[in-house]
């Protein structure tokens, strides 16, 4: 059986292929996370008293300024993602300093450390 030649939009994780393509800008999805109370109720009480935006445009508006600011900094936009994002939280990376047992630090690395 002949495969057929995959495109740079499909991924293979675990023998399956998945189709990796760009939202479309026009379509509103819902994302849920969790912000420390007190942001959320400084951003309740931004709302209430400029009733200015409702709080979804608001905080569309700060996250577009501040994707902005981040591909400014990249010097453009940052390349589409060639596979879909982990779920939960990102493990944080342990430095070389972690990962040495406690009172081995100088014999490890040195006494001059």
């Amino acid at each position: 059986m002949q495969q057929k030649p995959l495109s740079i939009n499909h991924l293979v994780l675990n023998g399956m292929h998945q189709l990796v393509q760009p939202s479309p800008p026009s379509q509103n999805q819902r994302v849920t996370i969790s912000l420390p109370a007190p942001l959320i109720e400084r951003l309740r009480n931004a709302v209430y008293w400029t009733e200015d935006l409702p709080m979804a445009s608001l905080v569309t508006e700060a996250i577009e300024d501040i994707v902005t600011q981040m591909e400014e900094a990249n010097g453009g936009t940052f390349p589409q993602r060639v596979s879909p994002l982990k779920r939960g939280r990102r493990q944080r990376k342990h430095s070389l300093l972690h990962a040495i047992p406690r009172g081995k630090g100088k014999e490890v690395l040195g006494a001059g450390f």
